[in-house]
């Protein structure tokens, strides 16, 4: 199913503060405690941070430097649901976090990280509603860590999922 401009920047807001709401309810005891050598809660959300920040600079790169770096794509983008199906058959086949995208194994402070989740979230649902028309986020693409080459709004569709991908593992931690 093909997501408008108007859907992609409402889940995604929506996304944002159902992680911020949840990361918020987390008890501080348990914030930064690891279970069965997982991430944390605040792992979870330093992540989200680091690949916010990276997906909201693709959407703030020039249109040019897509095509400069990437090429057009030359395909009509695939459905949220095959994005995800995509997503997930990486991650069973053994597909991780790697590089900056790891989070650090500090004490991290829950209120700094919801801010700098919230204020990610916002520059990147700002750089989508300001620079990209709903047209143009089926025309460049963008390469991804684990998905390879996909269009931008392939890349909004991921970044939906992910946070929702994240948020439950949150409220796992939680229930446990």
């Amino acid at each position: 199913m093909r997501k408008s401009k108007d859907e992609i920047i409402t889940e995604l807001s929506e996304s944002f503060n159902s992680l911020i709401a949840v990361s918020s309810s987390v008890k501080d005891e348990i914030y930064n405690t690891s279970k069965n050598n997982k991430w944390t809660a605040a792992e979870n959300i330093s992540h989200l941070v680091t690949a916010t920040k990276m997906t909201s600079l693709a959407f703030r790169l020039p249109k040019f430097l897509h095509v400069v770096l990437y090429g057009k794509s030359n395909r009509t983008s695939h459905g949220f649901s095959k994005i995800v199906d995509n997503y997930k058959k990486k991650l069973e086949g053994g597909a991780v976090a790697t590089g900056v995208y790891v989070p650090k194994k500090i004490n991290y402070e829950k209120e700094n990280l919801n801010y700098r989740l919230k204020a990610e979230g916002e520059k990147l649902v700002s750089a989508i509603l300001e620079k990209w028309s709903d047209e143009q986020l089926d025309h460049y693409q963008i390469s991804h860590p684990i998905l390879g080459l996909i269009t931008v709004r392939e890349l909004a569709y991921f970044t939906i999922y992910h946070n929702h991908h994240h948020l439950e593992i949150i409220r796992k931690i939680i229930r446990d």
